[in-house]
Parts: C-alpha cells; sequence; structure tokens
C-alpha cells in the first residue's frame, strides 16, 4: 500500500504506488489460485474464474489503479497456467481465444475502473483535508497580531506538513530572520537587502535550493528557504501546496503591519485630539477666570481710593472665587496626568463619608449662591478607606458640576448612604438632564455637554477625573438621568464600607 503523504502533498503529488502495493496485488491473486487449485477438480475452470474477479476488484478498491492492472494480469496467466487444460502450461487452444480474451478484458476493465475510482475517491478525500488545513492555516495566520508571530505560525505549518525552512522578514530593506527550523545548513541564511531573494543556493548535499520571495503584488515583504526533512524527499519549492501557504504568510504579515500602522495612527490621532481638546479648553475656560481676576485687581489698583468696603470686599471675593476655580482646573489637569501616568499617590485612612461630604459643600458655599440645597447623611456609622484630600476633590468635581449645570434657584440634593456592603454618596440636581447619547460619555476626558445641556466653564476633566479617584479608592461612579419629568442628573458613587473600629494597614 502506498504512504500517505501529508495533506498539503495529496493535492499536488497523490501517492503513487510502491512496491508494497504490488506485492499485495499479487498475494491477493494468489489467494483464489490456492481456493481454485482446492476446488478445481470439482468445479469447472469457468465458474472459478469469478474468484480472480472479486481479487481484482478488491486490490482495484484498496490499493489503485495500476495496481489492480498488474493483478488484472497475474489473474489472467494464474488461471491459464494452474486450471485451464492441459494445466501447469500457458497454453489456449483456439476454442478458448474468445473466453481468454473475453476473461482478459473483463479483468483489466474490473480492475482499471476500480482502482480508477478508488484513485479518485482518495483524491478527493485528501483534496478535502488540503482545503480544510488551508482554511485552518489562514485562520491562524490572521490570528498572528505582529510579523514575527506570523513567521513562527508559518514556519510551524510548514513543519508540520514535512518542510523544514527559514523565514526572514523585511525591514527597511534589510532582511531579518525571524523563524528558523533546527539543524538547518549555515549557509542557507540570507544577508542584505531583498535582492538575494529569488537566487540560488547550494545546500550541505550539494542540491540546488531556492530562496523564496513572501510577497503581495510588487511588495517584497520577506524570504523563505524550504527543502524537505530526510524522509519527505518529494517536497519541491514549486509545489502548489507551498506557493499557497506562502502567499497566505505574506498576506497575514501585510496585515499585520497594516494593523500597526492602524494602531500608530490612531493614537496619533487620539493625542492629536486630545492636545486640541486641551488646548482649545484650556484658551477658552482658563481665560474667564484669568481675564476675571486681572479686571478685579487692577480695578482694585487703578479706583480703589473712589471704591466704597462692600465694593472693594466684592472685587476681593471675585478674585478670591476666580483663583479658587483657577486653582481646581490645574488639580484637575494635574490629577488626572498622574492617573493616566499610573503615578498618583494614595494616603488612605479611615473617614467619616458624611465629613467628606460636608467639607466639600464648605469649599463650594460662595459658589452655590442662590442653589438651595437638601443634605441627608445616614452612613449607618459605616466609613470609607480612601485619600481624604482626593474624596474632596472628587466630590467637590460632581458638586460644582451640579452647580454649573442647573439653574440658580433649583434644589440641589446631596445623600450619604449605605447600600449593602457599600457606602452610596450621592449629588442629584434638577438641570436640564443628559441625553440618552451622552450618559455613557459624561465621564470621558474633556466631554462637557451637547447644546441642549447648559454649556458651562470647566475643561471638562472634572467627572472624569473623579471617576479615576474612585476607582483607584476601588469604587465606582455612575450617573442617572433623567431623573423626573424628563429633566435632573444624579451622580451616585459607590465605595466599599468598612466599620468604623476596623483598622486597615
Amino acid at each position: 500500500m502506498a504512504r500517505e503523504a501529508t495533506p498539503w502533498l495529496d493535492v499536488v503529488a497523490p501517492p503513487r504506488p510502491g512496491i508494497r502495493d504490488f506485492v499485495a496485488a499479487f498475494l491477493t491473486v494468489l489467494v483464489p489460485t490456492v481456493i481454485a487449485l482446492i476446488w478445481v477438480e470439482r468445479l469447472e475452470a469457468r465458474n472459478l474464474s469469478l474468484l480472480f474477479l472479486i481479487a481484482i476488484l478488491y486490490v482495484g478498491v484498496r490499493h489503485g489503479m495500476w495496481p489492480a492492472l498488474f493483478a488484472a494480469l497475474l489473474a489472467f496467466l494464474s488461471y491459464n497456467f494452474f486450471l485451464v487444460t492441459p494445466r501447469f502450461a500457458l497454453h489456449i487452444a483456439p476454442a478458448d481465444v474468445l473466453a481468454f480474451t473475453t476473461f482478459l478484458i473483463g479483468a483489466l476493465l474490473v480492475g482499471g475502473l476500480a482502482g480508477r475510482l478508488s484513485d479518485r475517491a482518495r483524491e478527493a478525500k485528501l483534496g478535502l483535508r488540503s482545503i480544510t488545513s488551508l482554511f485552518e492555516a489562514s485562520r491562524d495566520l490572521s490570528g498572528a497580531i505582529d510579523p514575527a508571530a506570523v513567521a513562527q505560525r508559518l514556519l510551524s505549518h510548514l513543519e508540520s506538513a514535512g518542510c523544514r525552512a527559514s523565514i526572514w522578514i523585511a525591514n527597511a530593506g534589510q532582511l531579518l530572520e525571524c523563524a528558523r527550523s533546527p539543524d538547518l545548513p549555515a549557509n542557507c541564511i540570507v544577508q542584505g537587502d531583498v535582492n538575494f531573494l529569488g537566487t540560488d543556493w547550494a545546500d550541505d548535499v550539494g542540491a540546488t535550493r531556492k530562496r523564496l520571495r513572501l510577497q503581495t503584488g510588487d511588495r517584497v515583504l520577506g524570504g523563505v528557504v524550504i527543502w524537505p526533512l530526510p524522509d519527505e524527499a518529494v517536497v519541491r519549492p514549486g509545489q502548489h501546496w507551498i506557493q499557497t501557504l506562502l502567499e497566505l504568510g505574506a498576506v497575514a504579515i501585510d496585515r499585520a503591519r497594516l494593523m500597526a500602522e492602524i494602531t500608530d495612527t490612531r493614537v496619533v490621532a487620539e493625542k492629536e485630539g486630545l492636545r486640541t481638546a486641551l488646548l482649545s479648553s484650556l484658551s477658552h475656560d482658563l481665560r474667564t477666570p484669568i481675564a476675571t481676576i486681572l479686571a478685579s485687581a487692577s480695578s482694585l489698583q487703578e479706583h480703589d481710593e473712589s471704591f466704597d468696603a462692600a465694593t472693594r470686599l466684592d472685587l476681593l471675593s471675585t478674585i478670591q472665587d476666580q483663583s479658587e476655580r483657577l486653582n481646581r482646573y490645574v488639580l484637575n489637569l494635574l490629577e488626572m496626568t498622574r492617573l493616566e501616568s499610573g503615578a498618583l499617590q494614595l494616603n488612605c485612612a479611615l473617614i467619616d463619608p458624611g465629613e467628606a461630604m460636608a467639607s466639600s459643600l464648605r469649599h463650594l458655599e460662595r459658589q452655590l449662591g442662590e442653589h438651595r440645597l437638601a443634605r441627608a447623611f445616614d452612613s449607618a456609622g459605616q466609613r470609607i478607606y480612601v485619600d481624604p484630600v482626593l474624596i474632596e476633590q472628587a466630590l467637590v468635581n460632581v458638586i460644582e458640576n451640579a452647580i454649573e449645570h442647573a439653574p440658580s434657584d433649583s434644589l440641589i440634593t446631596v445623600n450619604v448612604g449605605t447600600n449593602g456592603e457599600h457606602v452610596v454618596l450621592s449629588i442629584e440636581d434638577e438641570g436640564p438632564g443628559i441625553p440618552a447619547g451622552d450618559i455613557d460619555r459624561v465621564f470621558d476626558k474633556f466631554f462637557s455637554g451637547r447644546s441642549d445641556r447648559r454649556r458651562a466653564s470647566g475643561v471638562g476633566l472634572g467627572l472624569s477625573v473623579t471617576r479615576g479617584l474612585i476607582e483607584s479608592f476601588g469604587g465606582t461612579v455612575q450617573a442617572v438621568s433623567p431623573i423626573a419629568d424628563e429633566h435632573g442628573t444624579r451622580i451616585d458613587i459607590r465605595l466599599p464600607a468598612h466599620p468604623a473600629l476596623e483598622t486597615t494597614e
């Protein structure tokens, strides 16, 4: 029986019958010969000829067309020599010419057709295996995220098909070896530029090998040298399966490079977008408090004697308010930079969440202005393990956001409570609410809402910084909108609750 080749080789070079196939055909014909010799005295020779046809049919199905034709000739000779009178001599009587000719033609037809159908069925089966292997190779190669990974996977598929290989990737016109089978000849290494590809080289046994190209269209992406394992001498670089596999590898390398370029381009675009948004926000939102501070300070400097005490106090309060706002902008920028760089340092302690909320409200007393404030603190003695300074900054950002986006005479409600194993700090306003399309974006950097949500001053970092700080404490923050009558927004901050007497290292 022929050796079953690898799936890749079967499509291009179906297995040819070997010596074992012809030996098997001889032994198969020997079986009906022995049986016929035993029964020849009881049955007529022409009846025993059916045994040979069965044997020929078996050889064709099992071993292919050529062994079946060989078996047909053997059966004809065996039948004539052992069974036909005179026995043990090759002799055809004139009266038996038609019978022998019919037997020979029938044997050849049965063997040839059975063998041909068997070969076609085997080729179809192996072809399906090859197509399946190509599909799996394509899927495997497409999953690689960089050219080096593609080279390793391509080498793995070549080795599974009975090849050894060395694979290079072109980089700026130079070839870099990325994958190599063990025990390869040293002189297969390609050094220099891609012009070496497509040339011949002689291996350690004097055989000529090709340096094949990995290319898509006119773009040369790398090169491969392929030769068979010692027991796979039938592998040739020009075979269709190798070309197909190399084309798949080249496409995968090209795709990996394009993905890397797209990723780099997207990163650059995002950085440019963030820089543009930052510069736009800074130029617009920082200019207002700075201009207010300068105007108030210059008025005091130039007209101080003409102002009464109430006017001077109002100007000083304006300077203080705008300075504090400017300070919060700068703090948010600094904290966002620390969060993104991983340089944020926490000095956590167990604190009362109600005290943290009350302290944050005190920082914004002047900003509250005509807003009505309702508070409900009931933390059931639970504590939160946070950095006291940073939690206040996070709460100030949320409260200030509520102040800026709600009408001046509206109600702002702050709550501190518990929900299972969490402490919940909520800030609710009666503003226009957040459109459904923006609810998932309110915590993005530099996002300040659409036109239907009143544009207030701010660089759009407050809620983003708040989310980063709360998550660094192991908590979560969520926006809920609308609250009632299609308006209103509530920001819920959830932090792990700790008993008042718990000590945390």
